[in-house]
C-alpha cells in the first residue's frame, strides 16, 4: 500500500510538473510572426544589440546573450528574464529599452544601448513599440522550442561541417506515381498520413503554378499556349529553365535573402 501510495505521488508530481513546464512553454510561432521578427527586430539586435551580447563577444556584458532564445528568455546577472512570451511589462529587455530616469528607482541603470560618451542612444519609440508588439506576439524567434541551434560538442559540430549522408530511399505502395527518387519520399509521407497524390494537373494549371511560385506574376497567354503546344518530354523543364533565367525571379527571391543577410 505504501509502495502504491508513493509511485501514486509521484505520478501525480510528475503531470504537475508537465503542466507546469507546458504553461511556461512559449506558444509555437506562426509565419506572420517570424516575418515580423526577421524584418523589425533581429535587426536591430544585430545592428545595436550583438555587440555586447552575442556568443561572438568574448566577454558578454551582464551575461546577457540576445542570440539566442533560450538564453533570451532567461536573461543575465540581474537575475530577471529579459523577454516573457506575452508579457512586455514583465520583460526586462522592454524595460531597459524604455530609457527610464535610473534615479526613479524604476530599474538599475540598465539602459539599452547604453550612453556614449555621456549622451544616450535611446532607440526610436516606433522601434520600441515593434519590441513590444514582438513581445505580445508571444516573442516568435526561429529557435523556438530549442536551447541552441548548435550543439555544444565542438566547433566542427555545426551542421555546415558535417558531411552529408546519402538517405535510404524509402518503400512505398504507389510507386505508379513515382517518377524520380524524391518522389518516393513524398509518397512515403503521403502514405504515413494514409493520404494519396492529387491527380496530375493539366499544362495550363501547371505553368500557371511554377510561374507564380518562381516569379509572382501569372504567365502570359502566348506562354501558356507554347507550353500547351509543346509535347516533348522537357518542355516543362524548358519552362523552368526560362524562369529561372529571368531577372523577375531575382526579384521575388531578392527579398527573402536580403532579409536573412540584414
Amino acid at each position: 500500500m505504501r509502495r502504491f501510495t508513493t509511485l501514486a505521488l509521484a505520478g501525480a508530481l510528475a503531470l504537475c510538473a508537465g503542466s507546469l513546464a507546458r504553461a511556461d512553454a512559449p506558444p509555437a510561432p506562426t509565419k506572420e510572426g517570424l516575418e515580423f521578427f526577421e524584418k523589425n527586430i533581429r535587426p536591430v539586435l544585430v545592428d545595436k544589440c550583438y555587440e555586447c551580447h552575442s556568443q561572438e563577444k568574448k566577454k558578454i556584458k551582464g551575461k546577457l546573450r540576445l542570440d539566442d532564445y533560450a538564453s533570451m528568455r532567461k536573461g543575465g546577472e540581474s537575475g530577471k528574464p529579459s523577454v516573457v512570451p506575452g508579457k512586455p511589462d514583465d520583460s526586462l529587455l522592454i524595460f531597459s529599452l524604455t530609457y527610464k530616469d535610473k534615479d526613479t528607482g524604476d530599474h538599475d541603470a540598465l539602459l539599452m544601448p547604453p550612453p556614449k560618451n555621456g549622451k544616450p542612444r535611446k532607440l526610436p519609440d516606433a522601434v520600441i513599440e515593434n519590441f513590444r508588439k514582438w513581445i505580445e506576439m508571444g516573442a516568435p524567434y526561429p529557435q523556438s522550442g530549442h536551447s541552441d541551434a548548435t550543439p555544444k560538442t565542438g566547433p566542427n559540430a555545426h551542421w555546415a561541417f558535417v558531411l552529408p549522408k546519402e538517405p535510404a530511399i524509402p518503400q512505398v505502395k504507389q510507386t505508379s506515381w513515382l517518377k524520380n527518387t524524391i518522389d518516393s519520399f513524398v509518397v512515403a509521407k503521403l502514405e504515413a498520413q494514409n493520404l494519396h497524390p492529387s491527380n496530375p494537373a493539366d499544362k495550363r494549371t501547371l505553368i500557371r503554378r511554377a510561374t507564380f511560385d518562381l516569379i509572382g506574376l501569372p504567365p502570359t497567354e502566348q506562354e501558356a499556349q507554347a507550353f500547351e503546344a509543346d509535347n516533348s518530354p522537357n518542355a516543362f523543364e524548358k519552362v523552368i529553365d526560362r524562369l529561372l533565367a529571368s531577372p523577375r525571379y531575382g526579384e521575388r527571391w531578392g527579398r527573402y535573402w536580403l532579409d536573412v543577410a540584414r
